[in-house]
């Protein structure tokens, strides 16, 4: 029997299939461990809310979380490509803090906005690329070689801000995009949460983002399956390092400067968030890019939950260090199981 192609029961089908689509669409987003980590971002909403009341929800405050996570989300999510693709990359933050870096010399020396943050974003690319020659084409363990560009960024950073160790840079065009409100929510951080919706479909439901988990999960499989591991592999530390790039543009935007310091700590804020989130470290294709956000959002509510409190800051490390053994224990469980 010929299905309808018209008619009232063609238009009942259709509404029909919209429901399932959205349906499986939610059941992936919030399945495994994006389901968990969606839990304890509830909890943890709902221990600010009895515990340090409205003060949490103020305007002003939702703005600080979201100023304070726009540049590890953005990382976040682009690194995240790299860690589904079966490699880490150690060298985002300290490519953040040189490109900050590089993009606050040339303002200062009289470049315009623009055409820096060409140069910047051409930075991050080339950083990306050797990163490739190094692991994908001599096949170097990638701890060891993005440790090694890593230590030679930093000293780099050093050497760019100079004795002072800071430079001074204040755009006012980038200030006022940086810093604008849309409601409660600065407006980049909304730009960035964007993005992750677009990473999510991209891993979740397009070509390119099952043959990055194929990579990850078993290279030679996917090399048989006609994948072309060596370009997904490069492709996704290249990506790593423009997200890292862009972060150190909006780094100045947000704090009018470049220190030698800058991004040092980000790394550890990316790879811990990830994998609260659900990625794992030991294996490639397993991630989900909107696991990811949530965990970095976990990491920030309960950093500002400490805050608020006026409790000793170190409990933070506490209460990351716990979040992060039941990740790893969680990933042990769910052992070889593939991209959820």
């Amino acid at each position: 029997m010929i299905a309808p192609t018209s008619g009232p029961e063609a238009s009942e089908e259709a509404p029909l299939a919209d429901r399932t689509e959205w349906r499986t669409l939610l059941r992936g987003a919030f399945s495994g461990a994006t389901g968990s980590i969606a839990i304890t971002l509830v909890a943890v909403l709902l221990v600010a809310l009895f515990w340090v009341g409205t003060e949490f929800y103020t305007t002003a405050n939702l703005t600080i979380i979201g100023a304070a996570v726009t540049v590890p989300l953005l990382v976040g999510t682009c690194s995240g490509f790299a860690l589904l693709a079966g490699v880490v990359d150690l060298s985002i933050g300290s490519c953040a803090g040189v490109c900050a870096a590089v993009f606050a010399y040339l303002t200062v020396h009289h470049w315009g906005g623009w055409p820096a943050a060409g140069i910047v974003v051409l930075v991050g690319l080339a950083i990306g690329l050797v990163n490739s020659v190094s692991i994908v084409g001599f096949g170097a363990n990638p701890l060891a070689a993005t440790l090694g560009m890593l230590t030679g960024l930093l000293g780099l950073q050093y050497v760019i801000t100079g004795q002072d160790g800071l430079i001074t840079s204040l755009l006012p065009g980038l200030y006022s995009f940086s810093n604008r409100q849309l409601g409660p929510l600065p407006l980049i951080f909304l730009l960035v949460l964007v993005a992750v919706g677009a990473a999510y479909y991209v891993v979740t439901f397009s070509r390119l983002g099952r043959h990055v988990r194929a990579v990850g999960g078993d290279e030679v499989a996917a090399g048989r399956a006609g994948i072309r591991v060596k370009r997904i592999r490069v492709g996704a530390l290249v990506l790593s390092s423009l997200g890292a790039s862009v972060a150190g543009i909006i780094y100045i935007g947000q704090q009018g400067g470049a220190s030698n310091t800058l991004g040092t700590d980000i790394t550890f804020q990316v790879y811990a968030a990830l994998m609260i989130g659900g990625y794992s470290i030991i294996r490639g294709g397993v991630g989900n890019p909107l696991g990811g956000a949530m965990g970095l959002l976990v990491i920030a509510g309960v950093t500002e939950i400490i805050d608020l409190k006026g409790i000793n800051t170190y409990y933070t490390d506490v209460v990351i260090g716990v979040l992060l053994l039941a990740a790893v224990f969680l990933d042990r469980l769910r052992g070889g199981d593939s991209f959820e």
